[in-house]
């Protein structure tokens, strides 16, 4: 599965469409169905003394609701309806269709929902994602169904019905993004047709549909007693409490927001920057079976993963009330997966901590918030509800056993469907003494790669002291803590986030979770061809390259014209898989780089970064490849010594080796070693694979000189993945060797980037060097800019990697 666009997306503002697609496919083998009553009894039991809903009184109430004149004439009489009904208690329903909330930079609107009465999302009529109980989509067709009951997964193939799963996706996701929940409620319609929704980390469960004009009171039964339930019930977590104008807390942050800071407390100033006023502020407890309760208040999250299955995670600065020799920290609040062999994250922090592992963070407070573990998964496969599940409060007395017991998609969860495609999630939060700053405000690129020596020094110390292995090294898990010695700043690298670490011991046992384990953007070609496989430390050294690519592109001058076009198709794009629905495996561009060893755009133009940005950049000029650092690597890969020419209608202009930025050699010898090591790994599996037939049997080699052999040799040549390195010379294969292993541990990678930034030897520029962000935060990989060809594009120009397959017979 691709990643959702996000914080390390190329399109940071992808646009409403993208997001509803990319959502929808989070939600493949995440949809549940339940008979309406079995629903109801699930999740929304009446309360004591409730007298049972008179069907007959309600009928009629829908009458007057159009399903000919377009969704917007549906609203009015909608919500009129039950709103007059009288079942809503402290609630009123609002039509929200025409009005964004204010603060959703998506501009989501949804076309109405169920909200306290005198809320502003009712007399304003505006979506207001902080404080919607049910959002409520309607649609006038029949054919936009988000659940399709004649699938297999129930997921819809239907466009009108894909786009409505993608549409109320999108909106439970940004319910979440805004409110401390566990859970929560939707309602589509769709003609005269309705399904409810229930929402939690591991899908959504619907009910059945049925006929709302027909079947009135079942919307009634609905709206009176998701009205009439307790907080905890309709889905709000009651460890996390609003605070709300003239309490002690709100006096507290607004005294924060006037407070003199010093000039390096940074910690201070990024907590006041969280302090918005149009965002809602959350004192949160969290529970430590060792260290006791610690409460803190937060306001806006520095960190949100968007979507609705998966871990939610966010990150806060935090302000400790609980223990003032610690007054600002940072917390992780998650849905972490359930699993036998899962380790909690603060207890690994904690062995690391006790292991005396350099440049990772200090566990403070960690813990699972009590009773909140996601339920869906439990339906999966059931036609009826085996156990009456109390709503929220998961606990022995109301959830089905295996909730608590923790089985997840390894055991026997689903009345005997194993290999749940649901996992089970837990609430959990984590508290750790260190406020680091996100690793993109490097001040120059000598700091980025220093801080990057810390963090695989972190991961190396993990590895060698406490045998484990990271497994996500991403851009937001490495931050940077700064210090002062005299009047200079420097700048320590963090290892963070070590939640999906692995002991070493584990490393050869059957995977945990069926799922790559990584972030997207920053895992080895490897991993994401070969998702099964188990991560190696050359896996993660690449990823370290990953996230220097990355930071150099957006941050440091360079001569690539389109940063939106090249982080699109190296960290984002994805090959579809033909054989399972909805997954991708490592995108053309990034395989092409890193297999071989140069660094290019995704036309070929090669990369070069600079000292200082071009003054005076000429369209019409285009580097000269012999420039490129990548021509004399230390340690080259089995394509080094390739000519690449360029377009030859094009000025070509010579950039000095003075102008050329000290990066671009330790670019150059990274990606020279992992081109042999895919240089290897390719040789390795096309052996293999060359001696396997399609059954996966041992093949029989014909007789040499036969027809049947030369059948054999030409369909060997056609199935080797090597289309991107052609097997090295003769003479060469020592030097590949020797290259691939400098990856083998950890000392080659720290020593090429300790001796390029050893300042008595090279010599880098100072902060002149950063630049603001170059990309374009309008970029839509899906609007591709509008360009005029000015000639046919030259032959020598290297062609696409589909077309450079080479005839291994021809080179033996």
């Amino acid at each position: 599965m691709r990643p959702v666009s996000g914080a390390y997306s190329a399109a940071q503002v992808p646009g409403a469409k993208t997001l509803r697609r990319e959502l929808r496919e989070t939600m493949l083998h995440k949809l549940v169905c339940l008979p309406y009553d079995d629903w109801m009894d699930a999740f929304l039991q009446p309360q004591p003394g409730d007298a049972p809903i008179d069907d007959n009184a309600f009928q009629g109430l829908f009458d007057s609701v159009p399903l000919t004149k377009g969704e917007t004439e549906m609203y009015d009489p909608f919500v009129k309806a039950v709103n007059e009904a009288g079942i809503l208690e402290g609630f009123v329903l609002a039509k929200t269709y025409s009005k964004a909330d204010p603060t959703d930079k998506d501009g989501l609107k949804a076309d109405g929902g169920m909200y306290a009465a005198g809320s502003p999302a009712v007399t304003e009529e505006r979506t207001d994602w902080a404080t919607v109980e049910v959002f409520i989509e309607c649609k006038t067709s029949n054919s936009c169904d988000p659940y399709d009951e004649q699938t297999e997964t129930g997921f819809p193939y239907a466009d009108p019905r894909r786009d409505a799963l993608g549409q109320i996706t999108t909106y439970a996701s940004h319910v979440f993004k805004y409110q401390q929940r566990t859970h929560h409620f939707s309602l589509v319609l769709f003609g005269s047709f309705a399904r409810l929704g229930r929402w939690d980390r591991s899908g959504i469960v619907f009910s059945s549909k049925f006929d709302y004009k027909k079947e009135p009171a079942k919307l009634a039964r609905f709206f009176t007693r998701v009205a009439r339930a307790t907080a905890e019930a309709r889905g709000h977590d009651l460890t996390a409490t609003r605070v709300v104008q003239g309490s002690a807390d709100h006096e507290l942050l607004v005294a924060w927001k006037t407070k003199e800071l010093a000039e390096d407390d940074y910690a201070g100033r990024r907590f006041v920057k969280t302090l918005k006023d149009d965002w809602p502020w959350w004192r949160l407890r969290v529970q430590d079976g060792e260290h006791g309760e610690g409460e803190f208040l937060v306001g806006e999250p520095t960190f949100t993963q968007p979507g609705v299955v998966g871990r939610g995670t966010r990150g806060y600065i935090a302000l400790c009330v609980s223990d003032p020799d610690t007054p600002l920290v940072y917390l992780k609040n998650c849905w972490r997966v359930v699993h036998d062999r899962t380790e909690l994250e603060g207890n690994i922090l904690s062995y690391l901590n006790e292991k005396d592992v350099a440049n990772v963070p200090t566990a403070l407070y960690h813990g699972d918030v009590p009773g909140q573990r996601s339920i869906s998964q439990t339906f999966l496969g059931r036609t009826k509800v085996a156990t009456r599940a109390g709503p929220v409060q998961v606990d022995a007395a109301q959830a089905p056993e295996e909730v608590m017991t923790g089985a997840t998609q390894d055991t026997a969860q689903n009345d005997g469907v194993k290999n749940c495609p649901m996992k089970t999630h837990q609430h959990y939060r984590l508290v750790v003494k260190e406020v680091g700053m996100p690793l993109e405000e490097f001040p120059c690129g000598e700091v980025l790669v220093t801080v990057i020596i810390d963090a695989i020094n972190a991961h190396e110390d993990a590895y060698n002291k406490a045998q484990i292995m990271h497994r996500d090294i991403s851009v937001g898990n490495i931050l940077m803590v700064p210090y002062r010695i005299g009047e200079k700043t420097y700048y320590q690298g963090l290892l963070g986030d070590w939640e999906l670490s692995k002991r070493l011991e584990d490393m050869t046992k059957e995977a945990r979770h069926p799922d790559r384990t990584g972030t997207w953007q920053f895992m080895s070609v490897n991993t994401l061809k070969q998702p099964k496989s188990h991560v190696q430390i050359a896996d993660e050294l690449e990823s370290f390259l990953h996230v220097m690519i990355y930071c150099a592109i957006r941050y440091l001058p360079h001569t690539c014209k389109n940063v939106g076009d090249f982080l699109y198709h190296y960290f984002d794009d994805g090959t579809r898989r033909a054989d399972a629905e909805g997954e991708y495996t490592c995108g053309a561009h990034k395989n092409f780089v890193v297999s071989t060893g140069r660094l290019q755009t995704h036309s070929f133009d090669p990369i070069i970064f600079l000292r200082h940005p071009l003054e005076t950049p000429n369209a019409d000029e285009t580097p000269d490849p012999a420039c490129s650092d990548s021509s004399k690597q230390e340690h080259p890969g089995p394509s080094s010594d390739s000519s690449l020419t360029t377009n030859a209608s094009k000025k070509v202009s010579v950039i000095p080796p003075e102008k050329r930025h000290p990066i671009n050699n330790i670019f150059a010898t990274l990606l020279g070693w992992f081109s042999a090591r895919y240089h290897l790994l390719d040789a390795d599996a096309d052996d293999a694979a060359a001696k396997l037939d399609s059954n996966g049997q041992k093949k029989e080699i014909p007789p040499i000189g036969t027809p049947a052999y030369r059948r054999y040799m030409r369909n060997t040549v056609l199935q080797s993945s090597s289309m991107f390195n052609p097997p090295p010379p003769h003479n060469r294969k020592a030097e590949v060797v020797a290259a691939a292993n400098n990856l083998q541990s950890h000392t080659a990678m720290l020593r090429l980037l300790a001796t390029e930034t050893d300042g008595g030897a090279k010599d880098w520029p100072g902060p002149e060097d950063k630049m603001p962000d170059q990309l374009d935060p309008n970029y839509n990989p899906n609007k591709p800019e509008k360009t005029k060809r000015a000639a046919p594009e030259d032959e020598g120009r290297a062609p696409p990697p589909s077309k450079r397959l080479r005839s291994l017979a021809s080179q033996a």
